[in-house]
């Protein structure tokens, strides 16, 4: 039997800018910079569906995942899943994200994924895999306007930890 979690909320960034920060499967390590220890591409990399990331993450859980890019279509939906064994407590793992403009400024964003715990409860992965796609919401896109630089900064991408 599948799991799912899922995070719905509307974020304070335009869709074309969560969608690049998104899409760009290979600089995963820009959204969660504290969380992951290393990313390894293939030499054949081309950032294009059937492509595959190497992460690499401390603890509580350290090891590989390798993670594939399924799909994508029109700017506004994202499919990718962990394939192989993985060090995080799930098997068959498959999310999707989907992106749809609210206006120039906001972006609904749907993260949902389905899996199957493996030496864990439902509740605990439903929970690990939800804070974490909150974690992207709350932390990574935060809209910053500060008057006093000498250049303009619009968006910055940093984790708390």
């Amino acid at each position: 039997m599948a799991f799912e979690a899922r995070a719905k909320r509307i974020v304070n960034v335009p869709k074309s800018y969560f969608w690049e920060r998104i899409r760009a499967f290979d600089t995963i390590k820009t959204l969660l910079p504290n969380n992951i220890l290393e990313v390894k591409l293939p030499d054949d990399f081309s950032n294009n569906i059937g492509d595959t990331r190497y992460v690499y993450l401390g603890d509580p859980y350290p090891g590989e995942v390798i993670e594939r890019l399924d799909s994508c279509y029109d700017d506004s939906y994202l499919t990718y899943s962990i394939i192989d064994k993985s060090c995080l407590p799930m098997v068959n793992y498959v999310a999707c994200v989907s992106l749809k403009e609210v206006s120039e400024s906001q972006t609904d964003v749907d993260w949902c994924s389905h899996f199957k715990p493996v030496d864990a409860s439902e509740e605990e992965v439903t929970e690990l895999l939800s804070s974490l796609y909150y974690l992207i919401f709350d932390l990574s896109l935060i809209h910053i306007s500060e008057p006093t630089r000498r250049y303009a900064i619009s968006y910055a991408v940093f984790c708390l930890k």
